[in-house]
């Protein structure tokens, strides 16, 4: 049974963390299932907002078996410097980046193929489960389609990890690119690792 509680939990992080809050402090101390927190935020990267919300300093955590997270006080504590990535620091990653995914190369707002459009979000390279920390070096900007399949940076191929990506293109030639994106339903990245292919074996 849910232990009853006076304190109505606040966030100032916006809408959908509140409505996530709110899930969890319907049912204090068990465990909301994944499925619920889905359905209440609206959101398939409900996980990365409860994270954050756990970085603003509530005592969240995570249940394997049943699935879910649980809201074990209304107590909050000082927030975690080495987890939160503040609005400034979200800013100034984004302008680092130019506002271009770093795995796919689409910008903000730029469409994809199915005409959703795009969303930026900011997030650690190395995962701090994996001893990644909140610093400029380790944080980049991602597309949330690529933030929500993306593996661990060890995961990934050397031609990623060094960031071969249109971001130091000229923009007509970049242009181009996201043009041949949409039409052959690739991505940017790999589009560019053809043609320096194409380009070294003509060179062989």
């Amino acid at each position: 049974m849910a232990k009853k509680v006076t304190n109505h939990p606040k966030t100032s992080k916006g809408v959908v963390w509140q409505k996530l809050l709110d899930a969890l402090y319907a049912d204090i101390g068990n465990v909301v299932s994944n499925q619920k927190l889905i359905k209440v935020s609206g959101q398939h990267n409900y996980a990365r907002r409860v994270r954050e919300l756990r970085a603003e300093g509530w005592d969240i955590v995570y249940s394997a078996s049943p699935t879910g997270y649980i809201l074990r006080s209304t107590n909050k504590t000082a927030k975690n410097a080495d987890v939160y990535i503040n609005f400034k620091l979200r800013q100034k990653i984004l302008e680092r980046d130019q506002y271009i995914c770093q795995l796919c190369g689409h910008r903000a707002n730029e469409k994809y193929a199915d005409g959703e459009s795009v969303k930026l979000e900011v997030d650690h390279i190395l995962p701090l489960k994996q001893g990644g920390k909140t610093v400029e070096e380790n944080l980049w900007t991602l597309c949330t389609r690529c933030n929500a399949g993306k593996k661990s940076l060890l995961d990934y191929p050397e031609t990623v990890k060094n960031r071969i990506i249109s971001v130091n293109l000229p923009d007509d030639i970049r242009g181009k690119l996201s043009e041949l994106s949409l039409k052959r339903g690739e991505t940017i990245n790999s589009l560019i690792l053809d043609a320096i292919r194409r380009g070294i074996k003509k060179l062989k």
